[in-house]
């Protein structure tokens, strides 16, 4: 399938043809559906943040502390030993919940590896690109952007005491 065959899916799935503007759920359709055409994903195992199983379907997380459990239970099987050195389990599923909860710019090309990328390209012992490879002075190079547009976002969503009033 070429890229404007998961475009139509995209728009089929949210009426847009952007791939970058589906939610967590309607992308993880699509993998779904681009599976079963026979494409073969080779991200991260979607059954390692998506959840618990129903029926014969995967549910994907509802909330972000699902998402953040599962990431999780995913670094946690990978890295079952603490790594002296490097980032841990609980700051890795920190980066990326917070990655695809607030921060998935939609720029192509460019998603979380791209974005770790930028961030360590200046910094002692960097580039890194992928955060299995993430470094202790790494992590606030990569997370404080994060955390940064989390509040941003945050403070876009709740009400200002002028608003409460009207």
């Amino acid at each position: 399938m070429d890229l404007e065959g998961c475009r139509e899916l995209a728009r089929q799935l949210s009426g847009k043809p952007s791939i970058s503007s589906l939610s967590l759920r309607q992308r993880w359709e699509l993998i779904e559906i681009m599976k079963e055409k026979g494409a073969r994903i080779y991200n991260m195992p979607l059954s390692k943040i998506l959840g618990p199983q129903k029926g014969s379907h995967t549910v994907a997380p509802t909330s972000p502390q699902d998402a953040y459990a599962a990431h999780l239970d995913y670094w946690n099987k990978r890295f079952p030993r603490p790594r002296a050195g490097f980032a841990s389990n609980e700051q890795l599923a920190w980066i990326q919940t917070l990655w695809e909860l607030d921060f998935d710019d939609g720029r192509r090309g460019r998603g979380l590896r791209g974005f770790v990328f930028r961030q360590t390209r200046h910094l002692e012992e960097g580039p890194v690109s992928d955060l299995a490879f993430l470094k202790n002075q790494h992590i606030l190079a990569v997370l404080l952007p994060l955390k940064k547009k989390a509040k941003q976002r945050l403070a876009a969503t709740v009400p200002t005491s002028k608003e409460i009033k009207r």
